[in-house]
């Protein structure tokens, strides 16, 4: 009972909610014997700019963000800001080695700590529960994951994305590991966990003209020859188990026991089926089945003693694989005795179109290296380079080795080319190295892109070292450094405001909850490039649209006064106005086209949503 002597009536509610609401079946662990954040919603976070660790300030204004501080606290602000908004998340969490990869309220868990797992499924599950509300609705998220945590995650991610599942890429991290000498065996590959929502597509290659090439007898127009049949066997499918004949050659071609033919036959029809589609024998009239020629003698078996011996010498036709058309045992066996049976198996022919030249190729799950040799005609296969290859870039970029096992630039950027739009966000919040942005600048630069990326990252200070800044002297050194260039590789341009997170606890909102910082949740939630605050304006303004016709302004007066109505007052076209007094404004102010947000009253109100799962 001493246990929860110190808990409120709401808070031992909301323990006994969660327990009433706990899962019997899939991924489960010892949430309850962890020390858990009380008070998820008993206080405020904003994001305070940090001009000196920014990039120089252009004229308009910052769009990309590097945001020190425990990514728990960033993505609660995030969801205020970006909610629905984020094309591609992107993370490299800790893998929970017990190596000193993975602290917990400020210390490292260790290898031998009972709640270990249990701490690092906590951990994470309360991060990407956030992180769900900030993915568009044609988003993906990609988590990076070793072997031995891949299962562990999957079912998380199960858990936190239901029903959102892709699938999952494998790439190889290096050539040779004997990682288990006992055993003789080398782990050499990582997986890339893959969820997304409905409206999400990878965007691959162009095809091109793909298999598409010019076929004897068929004129000047490119054809592709694509098989007829599906992976169904003669019992589960015995109606369209049955032989075709070349209406020309009189061949005729049994058909494959265990992949029977697509389309269905006008001498078998399905009873009870009105919707047919089109039929085996109306192909053949439109020309539409290739027969391949045969330049061998036809199959032949006079009898059905001939057609039985030839069965036990396997002297039968066969499919691609080698493997007998005729088996004893088959139905309608009989059927072939005085045939002429080709050799040769049977496709549909497909003429080039627009369409198939706008076509895109799958992203297969295998992520190849840089110079292994893999067949693209049908998949494209992403390529990144070993992971010793980014720590030889950060060596490049710092003079030493500042950060473990950082994932490699190709990989990342491979990633972000075929999952996010031209104008799309990234997201990572185990930023590190901070990796995703400098992918996303390369990219950017190869394609002319304007994609955006907010990188997350903690100090890293422990009580062993409470000086350490992670973010500061690691993630934005390094994104500053891709920006103006390093070494001898030059710089790909770019810019990015250092944020802050600052907690304000409830009793002390009305006090240290100050304009700069609502100004700034302002901006990002209208996606406007940050600006700072400007204390000798009474309103802070930025244009959010502006088209030949119609141009919309947003707005911020922390007071109503005359200067502010004054200010107020040139403003043309389209204005909504953020004012922690509504109603002070409009006793003072008319404005046709005008739009009042209470702020910072609706930031706080939403704020305290409470989040399902958490």
């Amino acid at each position: 009972t001493t246990r929860y002597a110190n808990f409120s009536k709401d808070e031992l509610i909301r323990l006994l909610e969660r327990r009433d609401a706990r899962q019997r079946y899939g991924l489960i662990w010892e949430r309850e014997g962890i020390e858990r954040d009380r008070a998820v919603n008993d206080d405020f976070v904003v994001l305070d700019l940090v001009e000196d660790l920014s990039t120089p300030r252009q004229a308009s204004g910052w769009q990309n963000f590097v945001i020190e501080g425990d990514n728990w606290d960033a993505l609660r602000a995030l969801r205020l800001t970006h909610a629905g908004s984020i094309k591609c998340i992107l993370i490299d969490p800790p893998y929970n080695t017990g190596a000193k990869d993975f602290t917990y309220n400020d210390s490292y868990v260790g290898k031998d700590d009972r709640f270990r797992h249990s701490l690092w499924l906590e951990f994470l599950y309360k991060r990407l529960i956030l992180a769900r509300d900030l993915l568009a609705d044609d988003g993906v998220i990609l988590v990076c994951i070793n072997d031995e945590n891949r299962a562990r995650l999957d079912l998380l991610m199960e858990q936190v994305f239901p029903g959102m599942r892709v699938g999952s890429f494998v790439w190889r991290t290096k050539d040779t590991n004997n990682s288990d000498k006992a055993r003789s065996y080398s782990g050499v590959h990582e997986h890339i966990l893959i969820y997304a929502n409905g409206r999400f597509s990878f965007s691959g290659e162009a095809t091109g003209l793909g298999k598409f090439r010019l076929l004897e007898g068929y004129g000047d127009r490119k054809v592709r020859l694509d098989p007829i049949t599906k992976p169904e066997t003669y019992k589960s499918r015995p109606g369209t188990y049955y032989p075709i004949q070349n209406p020309i050659t009189g061949l005729w071609y049994p058909c494959a026991p265990n992949r029977v033919w697509a389309f269905w036959s006008e001498t078998k029809p399905p009873k009870g089926k009105t919707r047919l589609g089109t039929s085996i024998e109306a192909l053949v009239r439109a020309g539409e089945i290739y027969f391949p020629p045969e330049n061998e003698e036809p199959f032949f078996y006079p009898t059905r003693e001939a057609l039985d011996e030839a069965i036990r010498q396997g002297s039968v036709p066969r499919d691609g694989r080698n493997r007998p058309l005729l088996n004893t045992g088959l139905p309608d066996l009989d059927f072939w005795v005085g045939k002429r049976i080709a050799h040769g198996r049977l496709s549909r022919i497909v003429p080039l179109a627009d369409e198939h030249l706008a076509a895109t190729k799958p992203v297969g799950s295998w992520i190849a290296g840089i110079s292994e040799s893999v067949s693209t005609d049908d998949v494209e296969s992403l390529r990144s380079e070993r992971q010793g290859s980014a720590t030889t870039l950060l060596e490049k970029v710092f003079g030493d080795k500042r950060f473990s096992f950082p994932k490699p630039l190709s990989l990342f950027q491979q990633l972000i080319r075929s999952c996010v739009p031209l104008d799309g966000i990234v997201l990572d919040f185990f930023a590190g190295s901070g990796t995703a942005a400098h992918a996303v600048l390369s990219q950017n630069a190869e394609d002319d892109g304007n994609r955006r990326f907010i990188m997350v990252s903690n100090t890293e200070a422990t009580t062993d070292e409470p000086d350490k800044n992670l973010c500061r002297d690691v993630c934005a050194t390094r994104i500053r450094s891709a920006i103006d260039g390093y070494a001898d590789v030059e710089g790909l341009g770019g810019e990015f405001a250092y944020l802050r997170t600052r907690h304000i606890e409830e009793s002390d909102i009305p006090y240290d909850l100050d304009a700069p910082a609502v100004w700034t949740l302002i901006q990002l939630r209208h996606g406007l490039p940050l600006t700072p605050y400007d204390s000798s304006k009474p309103v802070q303004m930025s244009v959010w649209s502006e088209t030949d016709d119609v141009k919309q302004t947003i707005a911020y007066a922390p007071l109503i006064n005359e200067r502010a109505i004054k200010q107020l007052d040139a403003i043309k076209g389209l204005l909504t106005i953020y004012t922690p007094t509504p109603a002070a404004l409009e006793d003072k102010f008319y404005y046709p086209s005008l739009a009042v947000e209470a702020a910072p009253d609706r930031f706080l109100a939403e704020f305290r949503y409470n989040v399902v799962g958490l």
